[in-house]
């Protein structure tokens, strides 16, 4: 597992798109929230309220952007765009259907996709942003995309969960640099707040 600072974080993927609804691939594509995405927005906004988050890092584009704004209504913290931490560039097959999705297993093998970033650029890109992330002062609310929190699942050894849209997750550094990283939906975490306290 790669070595990084041992801070708590939150995870964010962005609300829902007509492009999600559709299943459509976005990758780099600018989309913005649909009002269903507005709405899981300001409900995330609620319910991470009373959470101690001290900043709020979030890619540029506008879905994550705009998720964030509606967030920090409700924390009141400053808002950081991490350009490291946008979605992948997917190429040729940005804005085409979601079938099975076996190119992106392919992708995620080194396979080239015509005008698509590689994989392994990707993942590089990720960790840089993680960690300039992880080095504010925790814990930090990361609202990013599916892409992102695959990398950063794979990163730090976290078990591969797929995210809804703007499902909140909790996650706790290790005790020590041998032990994983802990991932918690952040309406289990409520039993866990003593514990995770370091």
């Amino acid at each position: 597992m790669t070595q990084f600072p041992l801070s708590s974080f939150y995870f964010l993927r962005h609300g829902e798109t007509d492009w999600n609804k559709k299943g459509i691939y976005m990758g780099s594509q600018d989309i913005p929230l649909n009002d269903q995405g507005l709405a899981q927005a300001l409900s995330a906004g609620k319910l991470l309220k009373n959470e101690p988050i001290n900043t709020i890092v979030t890619s540029p584009l506008l879905r994550a952007r705009k998720t964030a704004d509606i967030i920090t209504r409700y924390l009141k913290v400053p808002v950081i765009e991490m350009p490291e931490l946008q979605e992948a560039c997917w190429g040729e097959n940005e804005g085409k259907q979601k079938e099975n999705g076996l190119w992106i297993d392919a992708w995620h093998k080194g396979h080239t996709i015509k005008d698509a970033e590689q994989y392994s650029d990707f993942a590089i890109r990720v960790k840089r942003g993680l960690e300039k992330t992880l080095a504010h002062k925790e814990p930090v609310l990361i609202i990013s995309h599916g892409g992102v929190y695959w990398a950063i699942q794979e990163i730090l050894g976290i078990p591969m969960i797929d995210l809804g849209n703007c499902d909140p997750v909790f996650h706790h550094p290790p005790q020590q640099l041998n032990h994983p990283w802990n991932a918690y939906p952040l309406p289990e975490r409520n039993d866990l707040i003593g514990q995770c306290r370091t």
